[in-house]
């Protein structure tokens, strides 16, 4: 393995983050700690993980089972005779700094950036875990619709989306999931509850599958009987303003700014203006959120490779809420989009 890159001038890099653990190795866990020099790359971890991690982790790595007064040994003595060394700070807590550095003086840079933005652009062999992964919720979402009767609540639809997932083949769940109901749903990050579905709601289901290491993001709202007139106009704004950013992108448009600012103005001039209260997009590979992000404030630019998500909402409190979330990549300069869902409006 070519460690430059990952080094970003230092002489040795101290990998400490689940999701660069697995993106460099294959395997992560919470004990393990990475430690690569311009020579060699290490993986150190304890040996409750010895039989798994040598079947697991990639034939670069140097493989070191260790007690965790060794580990910090070994970092310590590396660091001493290497010299500068990179750090991933947003993971890095004061109690990880203090336990692995001690009161070592460091010739420390931050790294996390550099690691996203090699994360970002995935390999042919992710992207197609990642659709592996959106084929399973998109599989989940259309046997879940068929099972949606008055009465049943917020908990129940998820505990049902999670067993057709499972069922799908899905190792776990990306995030949380989300099932709202009614006006529960005009809070984008609710949490399902007791809330029971009637006649008249809609239902807003966001969730994801973990396939291998890779995460997929799914939303739909439908609308469990007849929709209001107010719900079809809000629907309908939600979803020009999501086909207006994927034109844009489809056209070549590659500013990840551009595209939110697009959905977001068909959203203002529309009745529902200021109602569109979160970014557009962001990335997704083995973390659910990730490079790049499509947001008012991004300098992001969107590349062959980047797996991102457009999804705007239109949140109306004590009424409904609507979100449309479909998950995208650039391969050979042409924007696919993955997930097969329709995305007109659902009664059931």
């Amino acid at each position: 393995m070519n460690n430059d890159k990952l080094l970003c001038g230092c002489d040795c890099a101290i990998i400490t983050s689940p999701a660069a653990l697995y993106y460099l190795s294959g395997f992560d866990q919470s004990d393990a700690v990475i430690v690569l020099t311009k020579s060699a790359s290490y993986y150190l971890t304890n040996p409750l993980y010895e039989i798994a991690v040598k079947s697991a982790v990639k034939k670069d790595f140097i493989v070191k089972i260790f007690s965790r007064k060794e580990i910090v040994d070994f970092v310590r003595t590396v660091i001493a005779r290497e010299g500068s060394v990179g750090v991933e700070y947003d993971d890095m807590t004061l109690a990880r700094y203090r336990d692995l550095f001690g009161e070592i003086r460091l010739d420390a840079k931050d790294i996390s950036l550099a690691l996203a933005v090699l994360r970002s652009v995935k390999s042919a062999e992710e992207v197609a875990l990642i659709k592996s992964a959106e084929e399973m919720v998109d599989k989940a979402f259309s046997n879940v619709l068929g099972h949606l009767t008055e009465g049943l609540t917020e908990k129940q639809v998820k505990e049902m989306l999670e067993r057709f997932l499972a069922n799908c083949g899905a190792e776990g769940t990306a995030f949380d999931t989300i099932v709202a109901f009614g006006e529960n749903a005009a809070m984008p990050h609710a949490v399902s509850g007791d809330r029971a579905l009637k006649k008249g709601d809609c239902v807003l289901m966001d969730f994801g599958a973990k396939y291998k290491g890779y995460c997929s993001d799914f939303t739909r709202t439908v609308c469990f009987g007849e929709p209001s007139k107010k719900f079809r106009e809000a629907y309908e704004v939600v979803l020009k303003a999501q086909n207006a950013a994927i034109a844009y992108l489809e056209n070549g448009g590659r500013s990840a700014k551009e595209a939110d600012r697009i959905a977001r103005g068909v959203v203002d001039d529309s009745p529902f203006r200021g109602k569109f209260n979160h970014t557009l997009g962001h990335g997704v590979g083995i973390m659910i959120h990730e490079a790049p992000a499509l947001s008012q404030v991004s300098t992001d630019r969107l590349t062959d490779g980047m797996v991102f998500t457009v999804e705007p909402g239109v949140y109306l409190e004590g009424e409904f809420g609507i979100r449309i979330e479909s998950l995208l990549t650039i391969e050979n300069g042409k924007l696919t989009v993955i997930d097969r869902s329709d995305k007109e409006i659902y009664i059931v």
